[in-house]
């Protein structure tokens, strides 16, 4: 069950760059990292340009202000993604990004997060517990 938070910035993507992103991103945990559907939570949470800021400066100063920019962070358990899978995923996330979004910084972050499966789970049972 990976959890998927997308971090943009408010006013710059519309409902339906939105939808195709997340469409996007559960289509890749699905065919890339080998995840259920089903099972794939995505939030999406967007930020005011002045809760950004790149090299000390919020995306409110007037040079940054156009700069499209975004935040993947994947969490799944640990051991259960290879090294070739996340690199997959991120490169393969960029490219949706780009076809997505039309542009893209160079300061977009993606994260994976492997989490211990004692520590983390959903519906009152770790993931440990769910076998």
């Amino acid at each position: 069950m990976p959890f998927v938070n997308l971090k943009l910035v408010k006013g710059q993507v519309s409902l339906e760059q939105k939808k195709k992103l997340i469409e996007g991103i559960t289509d890749l945990i699905v065919n890339i990292m080998g995840r259920e559907r089903n099972l794939t939570v995505i939030t999406l949470d967007e930020l005011a340009r002045d809760n950004w800021a790149i090299g000390g400066k919020t995306l409110e100063d007037t040079s940054l202000d156009k700069r499209i920019v975004s935040f993947v962070n994947i969490k799944v358990s640990k051991g259960t993604t290879n090294a070739d899978e996340m690199a997959r995923m991120m490169k393969a996330t960029k490219d949706l990004m780009l076809g997505v979004l039309g542009n893209s910084d160079e300061t977009n972050y993606f994260i994976i997060d492997e989490l211990n499966s004692d520590g983390w789970g959903f519906d009152g049972l770790s993931m440990t517990d769910r076998g």
